[in-house]
């Protein structure tokens, strides 16, 4: 019977604890918390297999032929691992052989690896850095979308950054990315964002008689107005509905070569960059345990139709589930200094 009641005060204070906690966040960050949950006492790991989809598009691949070409990965499915602890989050991506089932020669094979870098700046400013790289495509017809020819020495490099601002303070974009919060009464907010990303393509072809692409180097800049909303469903039940129409420049340089030739001819191009990214989501979120269905969507497009820039369309559908595991005190201990020195 004592060890019962020492195990109710145990959980009793543990839940005040926490309540006052919140409270204290809420407050100094001007949020009600009424709207908002935080689990930033939390470690919190979480697994995603998702359909990640990157097809790229080319105007040419040779100097005198303008027809625009369709570079597709052939890969099924990416293993996406992810921890988010307080303010930080690190997210790891790759395209493991097991996930993979299509063995069609004319697709050859993909190689892919992605890293993003994710943190809070304060209660809702927002950097995220990536690195992403794909090597390995085959060429597909625009027409039939049957594959023509694989290239698989053909590498896409990409690195970049998204800074962005949530305008509404009871809006929780954590309980839509990284599950360090939750969302408990439904609320929606516009997001303007400012991204900047470098790409990086070499085609690694043999030279041959007709002058050929080998290398484009491409860099956009590009705002967003944003706008997403939590709806809570029922109880611990979320979807997340979002948009982000944008608008910037591209500054793109293609080299093209051929065998007879030691100089490479260049050509340069600055375009006005049109894009748009969509996601919807629905999942279950408790106190500890996570999961659910989450699906996105990205497209790329310029005002110049004739010149060679990279133009990319991102799908993705996926699965994913996540644990909260409490804390570690070493980790927390120096989460806590680095939060006290910048003031996060």
């Amino acid at each position: 019977m004592k060890s019962k009641l020492i195990c109710l005060l145990f959980l009793f204070f543990s839940f005040a604890n926490a309540q006052e906690r919140d409270s204290l966040y809420a407050k100094k960050n001007k949020y009600n918390p009424e709207y908002r949950v935080n689990y930033f006492d939390k470690m919190i790991f979480q697994m995603e297999i998702n359909s990640n989809s990157d097809n790229f598009y080319i105007q040419n691949l040779s100097y005198t032929k303008t027809r625009q070409k369709s570079l597709v990965p052939n890969n099924v499915l990416r293993l996406k691992l992810s921890f988010d602890y307080k303010f930080l989050g690190l997210n790891f991506s790759i395209s493991p052989n097991f996930l993979q089932s299509n063995n069609d020669p004319r697709k050859g094979e993909t190689k892919t690896l992605d890293f993003s870098f994710k943190f809070f700046y304060s209660d809702r400013l927002r950097q995220e850095v990536t690195y992403k790289e794909i090597k390995g495509f085959y060429l597909e017809d625009l027409k039939s979308s049957e594959p023509i020819r694989p290239l698989n020495d053909l590498q896409i490099k990409t690195i970049g950054g998204k800074t962005f601002y949530i305008l509404n303070k009871n809006f929780s974009y954590r309980s839509f990315e990284s599950m360090t919060e939750r969302q408990i009464k439904s609320n929606g907010s516009f997001i303007p964002s400012i991204s900047y990303y470098h790409n990086n393509l070499e085609t690694n072809q043999p030279a041959t008689k007709n002058i050929q692409l080998i290398r484009i180097n491409s860099f956009d800049a590009y705002i967003q107005l944003g706008y997403m909303y939590n709806f809570i469903l029922y109880k611990k039940w979320v979807t997340t509905v979002g948009v982000h129409p944008g608008i910037g420049l591209n500054k793109s340089i293609s080299f093209f070569k051929n065998s007879s030739y030691q100089d490479y001819t260049k050509v340069s191009s600055t375009n006005v960059n049109y894009n748009v990214d969509a996601n919807i989501a629905i999942g279950y979120n408790n106190k500890n345990f996570f999961g659910g269905l989450k699906s996105t969507y990205k497209n790329f497009d310029y005002n110049n139709k004739n010149s060679t820039e990279i133009k990319n369309e991102k799908t993705s559908f996926g699965i994913y589930a996540g644990y909260r595991f409490d804390e570690n005190k070493r980790m927390k201990k120096g989460f806590e200094y680095i939060e006290k020195k910048f003031k996060i």
